[in-house]
């Protein structure tokens, strides 16, 4: 998303989390990579295919924005053309590996139908997938929203009769306005976009707006009167 850098300011990238704040100077800074969790020839050649058509979706994804924002409707056949089937199943395999490397990294197991599943073109999993439009991202400025991207806390769901033992999850992660919402073991919430499980040519986007309405009001208003560079930037200390 940044280059290949080494990233220099005033416009180099910020890694936040829990509010400390970690300056990036290029894309393997170790403040932005989960620790190993992978073989290396599953995080390479095993996974490779995985990572090219995650890489295809994303840019095409940005490359037809005005279209999917106005629609809310992705097509995977425009995303990849007659090898769509296969190309949206090695897609739905690269968020199993988002989703485990998550896991890991929070210390807790990767499910055992989520690795049963790689090697197969039919599977039954109990992780479903929505994408969806942050509203509250779409109040960014183009030319800073198209380089926020984020991943949120992990929730974990217990049942009543075992509240000790987790049972399913809820994660999403987002380039600008685009979130990809994981959940495990439990059923989407309404509104967050159309079930997929890697079947579908089409899946249709949802939308969340998670800022109250003052804090909506209170954002429109400090963006509308930050000062900006040539750019489209927000001047620094504004």
């Amino acid at each position: 998303m940044f280059g290949r850098g080494p990233y220099k300011a005033p416009f180099a990238p910020v890694h936040e989390r829990l509010g400390v704040l970690t300056p990036i100077q290029g894309p393997r800074a170790a403040v932005v990579k989960y620790a190993p969790s992978l073989c290396h020839r599953c995080n390479t050649t095993g996974t490779q295919a995985y990572d090219k058509a995650y890489d295809t979706f994303i840019v095409w994804l940005f490359a037809n924005e005005p279209a999917v924002l106005h629609k809310r409707i992705i097509d995977f056949k425009e995303v990849y053309g007659d090898s769509f089937e296969d190309s949206q199943r090695d897609l739905f395999k690269y968020f199993v590996k988002s989703l485990g490397c998550r896991l890991i990294s929070a210390r807790q197991s990767v499910p055992p139908d989520l690795i049963a599943l790689l090697p197969y073109k039919t599977f039954v999993t109990a992780l479903k997938i929505t994408f969806c439009v942050n509203e509250d991202i779409m109040l960014l400025p183009a030319s800073t929203r198209s380089s926020f991207i984020g991943k949120s806390d992990l929730t974990g769901f217990v049942a009543s009769e075992a509240p000790s033992v987790l049972q399913g999850y809820a994660w999403d992660e987002h380039i600008s306005w685009f979130s990809v919402c994981y959940w495990y073991g439990i059923q989407p919430e309404g509104g967050t976009g159309s079930t997929w499980v890697a079947y579908a040519q089409h899946v249709y986007l949802g939308r969340v707006s998670p800022l109250s309405p003052e804090q909506r009001a209170d954002a429109i208003k400090a963006f509308s009167e930050a000062p900006q560079d040539a750019q489209g930037h927000e001047v620094a200390g504004s």
